[in-house]
């Protein structure tokens, strides 16, 4: 079975706003989803290259700065999976930041 290499961004710090994703602080899967939202295992965004998601982090930090306070911040770190869908949603995650990028669309509620 194929293995497929990703990056992800999680939040380096944690802020007691956050209490309504307790479950995802205790178990450590918070991660950012490419909606730029916050989020668990399931809606984490599957980035192709580190340099995608560290420009992702970058861009996004400022809107969830103004969200969840001014000592919000981002780290990108790696991670691998051998699932099927895996692949996919990977190359779908990427162009949905790559849009956002482009647009500098930040906001959760508006499509890239």
């Amino acid at each position: 079975m194929a293995k497929f290499d990703f990056w992800v961004i999680k939040p380096t710090s944690v802020m007691p706003e956050l209490i309504s994703l307790y479950p995802q602080i205790y178990h450590d899967e918070m991660f950012l989803s490419p909606h730029v939202r916050l989020c668990g295992l399931s809606g984490l965004a599957h980035i192709e290259s580190e340099l995608l998601a560290r420009d992702f982090a970058e861009a996004c930090t400022p809107s969830l700065q103004k969200r969840y306070g001014a000592n919000f911040s981002l780290g990108v770190e790696s991670a691998s999976s051998s699932e099927r869908n895996v692949s996919e949603r990977i190359k779908k995650d990427s162009s949905i930041i790559r849009k956002r990028l482009e647009t500098g669309n930040f906001a959760p509620n508006k499509a890239p």
